[in-house]
């Protein structure tokens, strides 16, 4: 079997010049162009979404969890002011499109990160466990049922009825079955002894 391929949501980053002024600046030397308006909206729009992950991270690992909201609530905004467009897959295959057009860090799951492998259709869904953990096991189990009823709806209306949507908490290395916090397949979830106990 192939190694998973890491499907990692990124930052977009972007460095501006700003020319030297005072001693010992060279006031003939070329300045980089201001990135434009569009560019300016998106990258603060991204710096903001990734404070809002961090703090939700701090606030879970305190067990703050009207913090947490707050985050999710602020990350929510974000999400529905988004200034770019929709990424959308030219894909062929149903999966990968899934895939390709995966929607990171929104309600209700707040998915940091995702990984396939080529030889099924199972997604894994890369979480912060300290907020995942943080809700009650109904509220997890409801949030992974929301993550997969629109993907499952969709890939089923294509023909593919064997996905397995599995959540598991960020990762550094390839995720595996065994260490799933829920698994959703044919349409239901369910927590593991892991994900419910949360250890």
């Amino acid at each position: 079997m192939r190694a998973p391929r890491l499907v990692i949501a990124t930052v977009r980053a972007c460095v501006i010049a700003v020319a030297a002024s005072g001693c010992g600046s060279d006031p003939s030397a070329p300045t980089q162009p201001a990135p434009p308006p569009g560019r300016q909206a998106a990258d603060a729009r991204d710096n903001a979404v990734e404070r809002q992950i961090t703090e939700m991270h701090r606030a879970a690992r305190a067990g703050d969890i009207s913090a947490v909201g707050r985050a999710q609530r602020e990350l929510e905004r974000l999400a529905a002011t988004d200034p770019g467009p929709a990424t959308k897959s030219s894909a062929s295959d149903p999966f990968t499109r899934v895939v390709e057009e995966f929607a990171f860090k929104r309600a209700p799951l707040f998915v940091q990160q995702i990984s396939t492998t080529e030889s099924s259709h199972r997604l894994y869904a890369g979480v912060d466990r300290a907020a995942f953990c943080l809700l009650t096991p109904d509220a997890r189990q409801a949030a992974v049922d929301g993550a997969l009823e629109p993907i499952d709806r969709r890939l089923r209306a294509e023909g593919i009825s064997d996905l397995q949507f599995v959540v598991v908490a960020l990762t550094r290395t390839a995720a595996t079955m065994d260490r799933a916090l829920a698994i959703g397949r044919r349409g239901s979830v369910r927590l593991t002894q892991r994900g419910r106990a949360c250890t």
